[in-house]
């Protein structure tokens, strides 16, 4: 004699649910996410690439004695703007500029306005002094803007 239990079989178990897209409105929901990150991808490479002076310069602001702080604004300067626009600019003309490119007013206060004056004949800085320069300088080279289609003039 059988036993009534022996009867019975295992519960039916569907397959899983596919992990693949059924409709091919997903395929163009993935091609234009995979677009856009391909994209955005490309356009922070190209902008670490355009930043590349800035990099070079702050590494060369940790170098540089504060009297020649104002020629590596200027070659920083000149990276980006034409030198007609540029190289001709000095005392309260290129703190101007300087102060105008990164939109703040670094330069036409004190002790970042010493700029010029350290730069054609020796002053005594105090360390507060050279400390708050280099922190400008620091500043300008990280928050300069690259001109659009209209030119600086001086």
């Amino acid at each position: 004699m059988t036993a009534p239990l022996d009867k019975l079989h295992d519960f039916y178990q569907p397959p899983p649910p596919s992990w693949r897209p059924q409709t091919i409105g997903w395929y163009a929901v993935f091609a234009i996410a995979a677009l856009l990150v391909l994209w955005f991808a490309g356009h922070l490479i190209r902008r670490w690439i355009a930043d590349r002076y800035r990099r070079e310069a702050l590494h060369e602001l940790a170098q540089v004695r504060p009297e020649q702080l104002s020629e590596l604004l200027k070659r920083t300067a000149l990276s980006l703007w034409p030198s007609e626009s540029v190289a001709s600019l000095s005392g309260d003309a290129w703190l101007k500029f300087l102060d105008e490119s990164a939109h703040s007013n670094l330069f036409q206060s004190a002790p970042a306005s010493l700029l010029e004056e350290i730069a054609l004949r020796p002053v005594s800085l105090s360390s507060e002094e050279e400390s708050a320069l280099r922190n400008a300088a620091a500043t300008w080279i990280r928050k300069h803007r690259r001109p659009g289609r209209q030119h600086v003039q001086a």
